[in-house]
């Protein structure tokens, strides 16, 4: 095996695939990359059984072949490496081996790592699926972005840790939640018929996001997803990943009808402000900052008797009743991160009632969060 590639398309093809590499896995074998060059094609896979990779560059291929080189030091000495231009192969005295070249102008430098026997990776390999659809590479970022940081982090419920897909028709419903908060958002998708429901792991969308950032923005990214594996498909890459079985709750009951004060901010003031309390807040039980809404706007606070007091005061219109209310600080500075435009809303009742954050004239970003009990 012997073929020479661009060091720029190796790296993100590394960087690709390395997403799906075992970082302390069980088997040896799963720590590695697979290459495997034919013709004019070089194609990398990584695959930890919960999430594989496939990544495909274009080589000028010497020796068709395949090998294994563990994805850690591989990435770590490309990027090193002095050249344009990486030459990899295996010497015929010693298949065991994996070597690594690369020059410029001021000298050039040889790489001597172990391989892995490739017939011992376990290749990704595509399942046969009941459902598709398609959905533009921006639009699949944006809804991940808005609900994969709502999920719970604990194993102890596992649907809780992925993203509800709802399907029907062309509209794709997303929702996220922890049981203290949930973050719902709408799409579009097109070439499907079909409703159909399943749930994705929140650390498979966010490796997903990250991979999409290297994808031009107009592409189709085809998503075909069977009884246990969901799978996309868009540029030189495909991924797969397992599904989370369960029923996922009715999210739709959670979203509050009722509306007695009304409170329109600015994004990016709010947010910096929630920053500098948080100062003091995280040296609080739960995180807490208390929010007074009036009609000279919004009071933002917290206190800890072990460290201080802190108090901020933000302009904003407050329609309805005046309310005081307090939240865990991660909960607020994740939705407004997540927000688009300049402003946003939120509807609330009472002090101890679900909270419903939106951004200003678009209802197709919801998120409800629930407030902290306090003295």
């Amino acid at each position: 095996m012997k073929f020479t590639c661009q060091k720029s398309d190796l790296i993100e093809a590394l960087q690709i695939v390395s997403r799906a590499v075992a970082v302390k896995p069980q088997l040896p074998i799963l720590s590695g990359v697979y290459m495997n060059a034919e013709g004019s094609t070089l194609e990398l896979q990584g695959n930890n059984f919960s999430l594989g990779v496939i990544a495909k560059i274009s080589a000028n291929t010497e020796v068709g072949g395949e090998m294994v080189v563990t994805g850690k030091y591989l990435l770590e000495i490309v990027r090193k490496l002095p050249g344009d231009l990486v030459t990899i192969f295996r010497p015929d005295d010693d298949p065991s081996k994996c070597m690594i070249e690369s020059g410029s102008e001021s000298g050039s430098v040889s790489f001597d790592l172990l391989a892995m026997n490739a017939t011992d990776f376990p290749k990704v390999k595509t399942q046969e699926t009941f459902n598709s659809f398609k959905i533009k590479s921006a639009e699949l970022k944006k809804v991940i972005r808005k609900t994969a940081f709502a999920c719970s982090s604990e194993e102890v419920r596992p649907i809780f840790t992925g993203c509800l897909f709802d399907i029907e028709g062309e509209n794709l419903n997303i929702a996220a939640t922890n049981t203290h908060r949930l973050a719902v958002v709408k799409g579009k998708v097109f070439d499907n018929g079909e409703s159909f429901k399943f749930v994705i792991p929140a650390s498979t969308l966010r490796d997903l996001m990250r991979i999409l950032d290297s994808a031009n923005e107009n592409s189709n990214v085809q998503v075909e997803s069977s009884h246990k594996y969901i799978a996309f498909t868009f540029d030189n890459i495909f991924m797969t990943s397992r599904l989370i079985e369960g029923e996922f709750p009715p999210y739709d009951r959670v979203i509050p009808s009722d509306r007695t004060t009304t409170v329109t901010a600015n994004i990016a003031e709010v947010l910096a402000a929630v920053d500098r309390v948080s100062v003091i807040s995280k040296e609080t039980e739960y995180n807490t900052i208390r929010f007074i809404m009036s009609q000279e706007g919004i009071k933002i606070s917290s206190n800890s008797p072990d460290v201080g007091h802190v108090e901020e005061n933000i302009s904003a219109t407050i329609e309805g009743e005046e309310l005081d209310i307090s939240f865990n600080e991660l909960y607020i500075s994740d939705v407004l991160k997540a927000m688009d435009g300049e402003e946003f809303k939120v509807y609330l009742t009472e002090p101890l009632k679900p909270a419903d954050f939106r951004e200003v004239d678009n209802d197709d970003f919801i998120y409800v969060v629930t407030p902290v009990r306090t003295n």
